[in-house]
């Protein structure tokens, strides 16, 4: 039952991971082939996210290439409220400006950091249990190395002032 648990875990980190990199993906062709303008927050709304946490998603006024002035809410919910009347820059698509982003190089870099990590820990989450239960005795000892592994670069990165660290990793795992 714990091994379905993981592989079902792992099979959520992969949808979660290959999302990221659709929504990265999806956000730089955007800022590469959409147009620019500045624009003006005129208002905020104010929204719960998955963890009931406090989020405002903007509502930025914007005239487009052609001097049509458009209103449109950003995409992206913030976790910080944003005052009415800041300006911005923002891209939107030229044959859609409802479709608005706001220009921050964050969202990207934040995205291409989290998804190579999401997807490592979802593929080992799905592989590992599997060959595993299949009885491939390579996974096992393979664990085991990358723990010793991991112990030995912790004694040589840390020390002695972390050696507690190190003790308490040998005798967890030995």
């Amino acid at each position: 039952m714990g091994a379905v648990l993981v592989v079902l875990f792992g099979r959520a980190q992969l949808f979660i991971g290959f999302d990221l990199l659709r929504q990265t993906v999806e956000r730089a062709a955007l800022w590469l082939r959409g147009h620019r303008a500045r624009g003006v927050i005129d208002s905020v709304g104010e929204e719960r996210d998955s963890d009931s946490h406090r989020v405002y998603r903007p509502t930025v006024e914007f005239a487009t290439a052609t001097g049509e002035l458009r209103r449109a809410t950003l995409a992206d919910t913030v976790t910080g409220r944003p005052r009415v009347g800041t300006r911005i820059t923002v891209v939107y698509r030229p044959d859609d400006p409802e479709h608005v982003d706001a220009v921050g190089i964050a969202k990207g870099i934040g995205s291409l950091i989290v998804f190579p990590i999401v997807v490592v820990v979802g593929a080992a989450a799905v592989v590992l249990p599997i060959a595993y239960l299949l009885g491939l005795d390579g996974v096992r000892s393979w664990g085991e190395q990358a723990i010793g592994a991991t112990i030995d670069w912790l004694e040589k990165t840390l020390g002695a002032p972390l050696g507690w660290v190190r003790d308490v990793l040998l005798d967890r795992f030995g």
